[in-house]
């Protein structure tokens, strides 16, 4: 069953002061016991003078529960304020997904680890992918497109590498890409966030990462290589021996 989103506002009738003094941590351990809430934001705009918060329930059956029950009938009588507003939504899973937002398969409250395969799922979730042939005729038209191929060199040579493609390995590409370091630690390909960028690896799941590894340092117009290096022989298209570097 999917997440529910729940949105409430309500119009202050005291002090913003008060209502935060009146809503403070044993509130908040209240809220984080109510059954099925992953997570509650707090809302406040002390120049309006108004108050609420954004809730995620983890399926229907918790978010009926909720809106059918007793704290919802409270929050509307709730003497600290007036107009109050209480809807349920749900949510875009694609472009939430694409805005890193919260929600999702991807937040699982869930002291397991995560695997390689779960961490490529949800990149793949969060960065959306490119065919080769695309690629291909994109790299004819566009000049400022930047391939990345996100293996160890030694791997490239064993297996070719799309012609042009920068190799920034993984690891390095933590810090590479990271324009707060110091500037020789930059690759200056890197220095703008809006350049379009290609990740790739040979079978495509590692390239995933790196893809989600820029999406979340803030580039904004990234893309997977759909099957990696492989599916970019298998279409019939050139391999170079090497990355570029």
């Amino acid at each position: 069953m999917s997440q529910k989103i729940v949105q409430v506002n309500g119009r202050l009738v005291v002090p913003a002061e008060q209502f935060e003094r009146e809503n403070g941590t044993e509130g908040a351990r209240f809220f984080a016991g109510v059954p099925g809430l992953l997570w509650k934001i707090w809302l406040i705009d002390r120049e309006r003078g108004e108050a609420g918060g954004l809730y995620l329930f983890a399926d229907e059956t918790t978010f009926d529960a909720y809106m059918n029950g007793p704290i919802v009938e409270q929050l509307k009588t709730y003497p600290l304020w007036t107009d109050v507003s209480i809807k349920g939504f749900d949510y875009l899973p694609v472009q939430s997904a694409i805005t890193r937002a919260p929600v999702g398969e991807s937040f699982a409250l869930s002291s397991a680890p995560k695997t390689f395969t779960r961490m490529a799922e949800e990149a793949h979730r969060a960065v959306p992918s490119i065919k080769p042939a695309d690629l291909q005729r994109r790299l004819q038209e566009e000049a400022n497109l930047l391939v990345i191929d996100v293996r160890d060199a030694a791997d490239i040579a064993q297996t070719g590498a799309v012609p042009g493609a920068a190799n920034i390995s993984y690891g390095a590409l933590t810090y590479l890409a990271d324009n707060e370091v110091l500037e020789s630690w930059r690759d200056p390909r890197l220095a703008d966030r809006a350049r379009p960028i290609v990740t790739t690896c040979i079978l495509g799941p590692l390239g995933a990462l790196g893809g989600k590894l820029l999406h979340d340092m803030g580039f904004t117009n990234v893309q997977i290589l759909e099957g990696g290096v492989q599916a970019w022989i298998e279409a019939g298209l050139p391999a170079a021996k090497n990355g570029s570097g």
